[in-house]
């Protein structure tokens, strides 16, 4: 998963996983996903849905900040 783009498909728990510093996203937008049980088997799409969210919004968030991450 590092190197794969970040995808509506994406399993938050991979993303957090690998990506540690995404916690933040998730934080700032008051997203109850960090130590949630179903991190394990929620994609970002089900995120979206459930916080009616913008799913390109949210991708392009992570996306921002795995690129911070990958190159601080």
């Amino acid at each position: 998963m590092k190197k794969e783009a970040v995808t509506s498909t994406t399993l938050v728990k991979d993303l957090l996983e690998y990506h540690p510093k995404t916690q933040q996203v998730f934080l700032d937008k008051g997203l109850l996903c960090v130590g949630c049980p179903t991190e394990a088997f929620h994609t970002l799409a089900d995120v979206s849905r459930e916080y009616h969210l913008d799913l390109n919004e949210l991708i392009l968030c992570i996306n921002e900040t795995v690129r911070n991450q990958e190159t601080g």
